[in-house]
């Protein structure tokens, strides 16, 4: 699972939107999940937009990561442990945290 730290308000989060589309079309064998900071109605309409799930930000989870800002990145594998973290802001980034995950 790749998990990522998001917030309506951050340039480089929007910036990013593009690429998160098209790595989720791109590896369907990673599962997306963004945990994004904003109002419940920005919330609402990101979900309309992508295909993976979006949970409001909490700030107790994002206390938990000990998430530095955003977009920031957890790569969790399926015992529910961190592999592999960082800031991405492309494409070729998500791969490459994805791949150095495996």
């Amino acid at each position: 699972m790749l998990l990522e730290f998001s917030s309506t308000r951050c340039l480089a989060c929007k910036e990013l939107y593009t690429d998160l589309r098209a790595f989720s079309e791109q590896s369907r064998d990673v599962h997306l999940v963004m945990i994004c900071g904003g109002s419940a109605e920005e919330a609402r309409q990101l979900a309309g937009e992508f295909d993976f799930p979006i949970l409001m930000w909490e700030e107790s989870v994002a206390e938990d990561y000990l998430v530095p800002g955003v977009p920031f990145f957890y790569m969790i594998d399926g015992e529910s442990v961190i592999i592999n973290e960082g800031f991405a802001n492309s494409l070729e980034q998500l791969k490459e945290l994805v791949q150095i995950g495996k």
